[in-house]
């Protein structure tokens, strides 16, 4: 398994065998993959920060439980092909 996956694994345990196909053979997947890694990342880093912007936290907050859902659907989706 990729180890850029592992933080998507964790999010969604029951799919890790998909995730790791899609993020195997789906471009888009992978760059899907590849936003959330980055928008957790930025969470994690403006709250770190002294200078808290909570407005700023939550546009991102927002943006990671959008990119989830996405990456939820395309799991299903591709279950559903299946």
């Amino acid at each position: 398994m990729d180890k850029n996956i592992i933080s998507i694994v964790r999010v969604f345990p029951d799919f890790e065998e998909k995730i790791d196909f899609l993020f195997q053979s789906d471009e888009n997947f992978r760059d899907l993959c590849s936003d959330y890694i980055l928008c957790a990342a930025m969470v994690l880093e403006i709250k770190k920060e002294s200078t808290k912007n909570s407005a700023e936290i939550a546009e991102y907050e927002e943006l990671q439980r959008n990119l989830e859902e996405e990456i939820l659907q395309k799991i299903l989706k591709d279950n559903d092909k299946s």
